[in-house]
């Protein structure tokens, strides 16, 4: 099973997919400041800055997209273990997201598992798409 998984494929897409995610924040923090005047004020203290506010609820969409498709791209054209291939996108991502789980509050840890469980799910999702 192994033999039959493209690896620089997969890590690149894996690699691609959590890039995606750092755009899309950096998007959703950018529009957030362009058109919100509240953002221009200092967050109380101990309270979440913006980037934590909107990463808190962009990221795991964003994830579960970027995911999807960077593993739409990778087993595109292949004619078997198109789904392990798929997985294994999803499992690049996650390992590659999890340091961010090991610093992460307290509070927060559970919607790393969510965005975890996202990312497996899309990759899977465009496996089964995928699959001929």
């Amino acid at each position: 099973m192994l033999s039959t998984i493209h690896w620089v494929r997969v890590l690149v897409a894996g690699v691609l997919s959590e890039v995606g995610v750092i755009l899309v924040l950096l998007a959703s923090i950018a529009i957030y400041k362009r058109l919100s005047a509240v953002a221009a004020t200092e967050p109380a203290a101990g309270s979440p800055s913006l980037g934590e506010r909107i990463g808190y609820y962009v990221a795991p969409a964003a994830g579960f997209v970027t995911t999807g498709l960077a593993a739409l791209w990778a087993v595109h054209g292949l004619d078997s273990g198109v789904i392990v291939n798929a997985v294994a996108v999803g499992i690049v991502s996650v390992v590659l997201t999890s340091p961010f789980l090991l610093s992460a509050r307290p509070e927060h840890r559970l919607m790393y598992g969510v965005a975890f469980a996202l990312r497996l799910v899309a990759a899977y999702l465009a496996g089964v798409v995928s699959s001929p």
